[in-house]
């Protein structure tokens, strides 16, 4: 079927090929996804050098077993970042895809666990979900950092817990060879330890060689822009083109109603009641319905994408990606790249602080506090379950300090 994809010595390879059926099945399930012919191309090679290294077996191994692992660290030396994101893809394409070729699109890569400390991680994670019944999105994170944090001890030579000292986790926590500590590990890594000790494998005072720096809350203040960097940065966008108009109603959402990028992520169309003019969603953070009236300008961004950009398809939500697979953003994805464009024409991507979709959120909470709308308001406006969280809002509320500060002449009196 793709023959005329490879050339010399690959296509005799590719003809005599034991995994011939699936390597033509999945390239005709990546064309049907209107995946680019580049694309596929490279997919079809890897999958071929791939396949003269598996063992033919009545079923493939997984993406985590440690000879794909193995053949995973060989092939990407040399390898510049992108190839090397290629050969994932490739590789977990051609493992994870069902007997329909259909398979789930990861943003993030699995992390590389050393063989020690596999099944005592399968352990802690299983622990952790049935007992006590964390997120999967938390359970990615433990799986993330403990794996560091594992390859840390391997490269200090320590192979089994019960090796660790304090010295050991200090190191690793205070990083020497990053640029700041790790200091949104020290819950992890805490956590994890009291685990061990219980089981066995650790002294119980472990866990308190973990730093415990004092935290304060509202030491800096909020990352902010004017009205007229907001202007600039919408007026940036090119919307000529499908994937701008899908960017600039992203960015006008998040400018106009604050919405954090999970939430924009996850918009659906029955969300959307345009005769009623209101957008009802239910947020991802809190869990709580938040109801916003339909802005016009919000209205015609929408509708424009929709109907002279958005890419066909039966999904629902709003929003999709403008490359093969045309679905839905991965639930990692925080919208990052469709501000980097956008700032560095308004000319403030070298500016300190957020880059992010944050910068807005944050721009508009200071924006209506400024216009002296009530906290409760502006509460409501954001989605935030307490007002406690919004009145850190008003450390950055100048106009507002001023009206209320005490002259010099009171103090001296």
């Amino acid at each position: 079927m793709f023959l005329n994809w490879f050339s010399g010595n690959n296509q005799l390879a590719y003809q005599t090929s034991p995994y011939k059926q699936r390597i033509d099945q999945l390239g005709a399930h990546l064309l049907k996804l209107r995946y680019a012919n580049e694309v596929v191309r490279q997919h079809l090679h890897e999958w071929l050098r791939f396949s003269s290294h598996l063992n033919q077996g009545p079923c493939l191994p997984a993406m985590l077993d440690k000879n794909v692992r193995r053949y995973m660290v060989q092939r990407a030396k040399g390898l510049s970042a992108s190839r090397s994101r290629v050969l994932r893809a490739s590789l977990r394409i051609f493992l994870d895809a069902d007997e329909q070729g259909q398979f789930c699109r990861r943003m993030d890569c699995p992390p590389c666990i050393p063989d020690w400390f596999i099944p005592i991680l399968e352990e802690y994670l299983h622990f952790v979900q049935s007992h006590r019944g964390v997120a999967p999105m938390t359970v990615k994170k433990y799986s993330r950092r403990l794996s560091l944090f594992a390859q840390y001890l391997e490269s200090a030579g320590i192979t089994q817990l019960s090796a660790i000292t304090p010295g050991h986790v200090r190191e690793f926590y205070e990083n020497k060879k990053g640029l700041r500590p790790r200091r949104s590990y020290g819950p992890t890594l805490r956590v994890f330890f009291r685990w061990a000790a219980i089981k066995g494998w650790l002294p119980d005072s472990l866990s308190d060689a973990v730093p415990r720096p004092r935290h304060y809350r509202h030491v800096n203040l909020p990352d902010v822009l004017s009205q007229a960097d907001v202007d600039r940065i919408l007026v940036a966008v090119d919307r000529s083109t499908p994937l701008g108009r899908r960017d600039y109603a992203i960015l006008l959402l998040a400018a106009r109603y604050g919405l954090r990028p999970s939430d924009i992520r996850r918009l659906t169309l029955d969300e959307i009641d345009w005769r009623g003019a209101r957008i009802d969603l239910r947020q991802l953070k809190t869990g709580r319905p938040l109801a916003l009236p339909l802005m016009p300008d919000v209205a015609n961004a929408l509708s424009e994408y929709l109907r002279n950009g958005r890419p066909a398809s039966s999904e629902r939500t709003v929003f999709l990606r403008h490359c093969a697979p045309f679905e839905p953003f991965a639930a990692q994805n925080n919208l990052m790249a469709i501000m980097r464009k956008p700032l560095r024409c308004a000319g403030l991507a070298s500016r300190t602080g957020r880059h992010g979709m944050y910068l807005l959120r944050h721009t508009l909470a200071t924006r209506l506090l400024a216009s002296g709308r009530p906290i409760k308001t502006i509460a409501d406006v954001l989605g935030h379950a307490s007002t406690d969280t919004t009145y850190g809002y008003t450390r950055v509320d100048l106009v507002g300090l001023r009206a209320v500060a005490i002259s010099e002449a009171e103090v001296n009196r």
